[in-house]
């Protein structure tokens, strides 16, 4: 996975290959499959490029139809689905090759003016430089050999609070931002956020239960994954991420995050995933 921020940037950096059609790199990679947080970030950025630049997402919906292989690349087919006097609603197919992979729909906003609050960011956690970091925790976890150790390397994500129970459900908070600056871009930020936005957020589903997420005795996979994109945001910048999960049944996990920066929320997000315990 991209080693540095250049090497991120460089995956959303895609060809056109004809009217709303592009095509999106893959990076070099030890895991099996796609990172689902790549396939998010690469649609939404086809999605993106077909709209006014002055139009900025507002949310996502989006189904994982099957595993990427790590090996091809992606090609994303836009639909102009409606263009009204403030909002563009875009809907994408992912492929490689003939196969469909992924499929998501999106909806940009001009920015306006309007009623605003926010819910307050938690306080009930450490600052990010006393914090260990998720490399240090999967190391002690499972030990130098484990894969994903390095698999986030242009990003620094630690972990603000121990995995813990809240009413019956999972709860993890973590701090996340790159590791070097972004360019200014806001599609890029809004790009690399629903990437990280991957990163965790399943495995909360799994903190209630004696089961180690990571584990070969367990099979995860992201089902779908919605976002909101509330405020403007840098990801360069700390965000705390707040991590629940209220509910885990029949092999599925659910999980919701919301997204602080400077004490106000910037995002929201939720997930449903297969959590198959084997054998």
């Amino acid at each position: 996975m991209p080693k540095d921020v250049a090497e991120l940037t460089a995956l959303f950096d895609l060809q056109t290959t004809g009217e709303n059609r592009f095509r999106g790199p893959h990076p070099n990679t030890l895991l099996q499959r796609l990172f689902g947080g790549q396939v998010l970030g690469q649609t939404l950025v086809a999605a993106a490029r077909t709209v006014p630049d002055e139009r900025l997402v507002h949310s996502l919906n989006a189904y994982f139809l099957r595993p990427g292989a790590i090996d091809r690349p992606l090609d994303f087919e836009v639909e102009v689905m409606r263009d009204g006097n403030t909002f563009s609603n875009r809907r994408v197919i992912t492929r490689q090759g003939d196969t469909v992979i992924f499929q998501m729909t999106a909806s940009f906003q001009e920015p306006e003016d309007g009623l605003d609050h926010s819910a307050a960011q938690p306080t009930d956690v450490a600052a990010p430089e006393s914090c260990p970091s998720l490399h240090e925790v999967l190391e002690r976890r499972f030990g130098a050999s484990v894969r994903l150790v390095s698999e986030w390397d242009a990003l620094d994500v630690r972990l603000a609070a121990r995995p813990d129970l809240v009413e019956g459900g999972g709860n993890m908070k973590a701090w996340v931002r790159t590791r070097e600056p972004m360019p200014d871009d806001p599609l890029l930020h809004s790009a690399v956020l629903a990437y990280l936005s991957d990163i965790t957020l399943l495995s909360v589903s799994t903190v209630p239960h004696e089961v180690e997420f990571l584990s070969p005795a367990m099979q995860a996979a992201s089902i779908d994954h919605a976002m909101w994109f509330h405020r403007p945001v840098r990801v360069d910048e700390w965000l705390l991420y707040d991590m629940t999960s209220p509910s885990a049944s029949h092999a599925r996990g659910f999980a919701m995050g919301r997204l602080f920066q400077g004490g106000t929320a910037v995002a929201s997000c939720a997930q449903e995933g297969l959590i198959r315990v084997l054998g």
